[in-house]
């Protein structure tokens, strides 16, 4: 049986992969099975572990032949649909009811209008990053017309209608007059929210991770030969090779990250232990942590000073997490609808080093409490090495995050709890 195995394993040698599960786990070898159950991952030693797809966090795919190379293919446009795909394309037309989209990838695509919140059909310059975004969270009851300011300088709109879309202009209807925009004008389209329809509801929750760029969220996604089949969430069945993919995700409706959730309560007691020199300055905003010390406060996803960098933990970058500085309390509202909370938890590399020498290291106490009951307490030397945070918060109503002095002092204290993940507790649902 394990020869068998080993042959089934050569014959897929270019899928490796690492799938992370729900309970923090990771299995690393060659994916031999995927599909809407199991995962079956072959090991190294042509061991074969199969997983529920059920208790999947993520797979991450890796070509292991160095000949398997995907080209540097640059799309121009990208639509954006309200389930949070970010599908590139080459080319893309329109109707009233259908964009009509042109991808090396995935071949000719045909997208409702009414799922589409955006698309952009210029490179994304990075200096437009943060307005383009913007434009993408307003709340618009008429289609915006993004183009480039006169003189350079950044982005600006026309509210009206977009009728249809070529590949030479765009027919735009602006106060009762149709205006043709020559389509090398405009940036990109921002649609008109459309009633009745709710974006971020994909099935099962499954979202493909394209090496190219982008993501595509679907309901379901096997594997067949070299080849993962999946039908796209406006129901085209697609096709990927190996070396078109990334990953999967499969954590939509499983997880929370702790830094997208608005905390029932802060409480800051003071930036420093009583009698120490920098308490006395913040009295009067010390309640909120605004003002001068607003730095001191909650801070999510970065670093709450020196140009807001991100977490980073022993040279670790971590795109999600909070940053806590004593002395304070955080409650979250979990509701009894989470089984566990996870994060990588360290005193952040940007304060970490500032160590005096001859002196003990500095010290930060961490304290989790469920419900008001105590379940973990650890005393943080600023240069230990991160550590796995890992508590059952099974039927918890809440949650209580408090940060104090380990040591006496306040230095070096900025605690990361990174990749913070509170997991939803299924069986509640």
């Amino acid at each position: 049986m394990v020869a068998i195995i080993k042959i089934i394993a050569v014959t897929l040698a270019l899928i490796d992969v690492r799938v992370a599960t729900l309970d923090g786990a990771t299995a690393d070898g060659v994916l031999q099975q995927l599909d809407a159950e199991n995962i079956v991952v072959v090991s190294p030693a042509g061991e074969p572990t199969t997983l529920s797809v059920a208790n999947v966090l993520n797979v991450k795919v890796h070509i292991a032949s160095p000949s398997s190379t995907v080209p540097n293919i640059v799309a121009p446009v990208e639509a954006l649909l309200r389930d949070a795909s970010r599908v590139p394309l080459q080319q893309a037309t329109a109707s009233a009811e259908t964009v009509t989209g042109n991808s090396t990838l995935l071949g000719e695509l045909n997208i409702p209008r009414t799922l589409l919140r955006a698309i952009r059909l210029q490179p994304l310059k990075t200096e437009w990053e943060l307005q383009w975004n913007a434009f993408l969270d307003r709340q618009n009851d008429k289609d915006l017309l993004i183009v480039e300011k006169r003189d350079g300088t950044g982005l600006d709109f026309l509210a009206g209608v977009v009728s249809s879309m070529t590949v030479e202009e765009i027919p735009f209807l602006l106060d009762g007059d149709e205006i043709p925009v020559p389509r090398s004008r405009v940036f990109g389209i921002v649609f008109a929210a459309s009633k009745g329809v709710e974006g971020g509801k994909t099935g099962s929750g499954v979202s493909l991770q394209l090496k190219a760029g982008g993501t595509i969220s679907s309901t379901a996604v096997a594997m067949k030969n070299d080849e993962f089949q999946f039908q796209s969430s406006w129901g085209q069945l697609l096709t990927l090779s190996a070396d078109q993919l990334s990953g999967i995700d499969y954590s939509s409706g499983r997880l929370h990250y702790l830094s997208d959730l608005e905390p029932l309560s802060e409480r800051y007691f003071g930036l420093d232990p009583p009698g120490k020199e920098w308490g006395s300055l913040f009295n009067d905003d010390a309640a909120t942590r605004t003002g001068l010390s607003s730095q001191w406060r909650l801070s999510r996803d970065h670093f709450p000073n020196n140009g807001r960098p991100p977490l980073t933990l022993h040279n670790q970058v971590y795109a999600k997490g909070v940053c806590l500085f004593p002395s304070a309390a955080i409650e979250y509202a979990l509701d009894g609808n989470y089984s566990r909370l996870t994060a990588i938890v360290g005193v952040d590399d940007d304060v970490a080093s500032n160590q005096q020498k001859g002196r003990p290291p500095t010290a930060v106490e961490l304290r989790v409490e469920a419900d008001g009951a105590e379940v973990f307490r650890k005393l943080i030397n600023a240069p230990d090495k991160p550590f796995l945070l890992d508590l059952d918060l099974s039927d918890v109503t809440t949650l209580t995050v408090i940060v104090d002095f380990g040591d006496g002092e306040s230095t070096c204290d900025y605690l990361d709890l990174a990749d913070a993940k509170l997991i939803v507790d299924t069986k509640q649902k």
